[in-house]
């Protein structure tokens, strides 16, 4: 069994992530200040709470509203999840909400476990070590989870995503200035300095281009990359001239964009 995993974003709002799996520890009558959204991903976890006694199996969500009283147990031999936990500040300043109602269900069923791998996504970007633009990488993924869990399960109308090409056009230029420079970028900086919520940045570059900011970033590292090789600079120097964590890294990178690694490429 893994062992239980505490993520504290403090430089993202104080958000929180906990990765746990355990058969005998079980959690006293207790609230958390802020919402917390979790996912049983094996076994069957339990609760007390709002006068009744629940078991989530394997494919049922966790969702309390802040200062939401309850008990916590494994109701199977051991039980495995994931939660988040998110001030409801953080919430409004993620997703750009001004109306920011609860949940009224506590363990839906989760549709098509898309909240699941939501969660699981941000846990892998967290347990992943050293990457480029880590920071801008987490925030796609907790607002992935945020954005799901409360349009879904709260109730939560989201600004339609535009088509914004001035926007789009000004933020790939800066992502291709600040990966020449060297620059490690975030979500928050990129929304601010194209004057959207970070929320809406994601989601209309998304219906623009089909592609996230991250997504952008890294396509643009790789053609560094891709142009620093053919000017015959070494794998390794171009690997780190590019913004990678290294060669291996760069690689992977490569291959998923073109295909081939950097050792295909032919200069006639």
């Amino acid at each position: 069994m893994q062992a239980n995993r505490y993520h504290h974003l403090a430089w993202h709002h104080g958000i929180e992530l906990f990765e746990a799996a355990f058969s005998t520890q079980t959690f006293s009558r207790h609230a958390h200040e802020g919402f917390a959204i979790g996912a049983i991903a094996e076994g069957a976890g339990g609760y007390v709470c709002r006068g009744e006694s629940m078991v989530l199996p394997a494919g049922t969500l966790s969702l309390m509203n802040p200062e939401e009283p309850h008990t916590g147990h494994a109701a199977a031999e051991c039980v495995r999840y994931t939660m988040l936990y998110v001030s409801e500040t953080a919430v409004r300043e993620v997703l750009g909400l001004r109306v920011l109602r609860g949940f009224t269900a506590i363990a839906p069923r989760d549709r098509q476990l898309e909240l699941t791998q939501a969660l699981g996504a941000l846990a892998a970007r967290l347990n992943g070590g050293p990457m480029p633009d880590r920071r801008l990488a987490v925030e796609e993924a907790v607002h992935e989870v945020l954005a799901r869990a409360f349009t879904h399960y709260g109730g939560a109308e989201l600004r339609a995503a535009g088509r914004e090409p001035a926007a789009v056009r000004r933020l790939r230029e800066r992502i291709a200035f600040g990966v020449e420079v060297g620059e490690s970028l975030s979500l928050a900086d990129l929304a601010a300095e194209m004057s959207l919520s970070p929320s809406y940045l994601v989601r209309s570059v998304a219906r623009a281009t089909g592609l996230t900011p991250h997504a952008h970033v890294l396509r643009q590292r790789v053609d560094l990359a891709r142009r620093l090789l053919l000017d015959g600079v070494a794998a390794a120097e171009a690997a780190v001239a590019a913004g990678f964590c290294d060669q291996g890294h760069m690689i992977r990178q490569f291959r998923r964009h073109y295909g081939v690694t950097p050792g295909a490429l032919l200069r006639h």
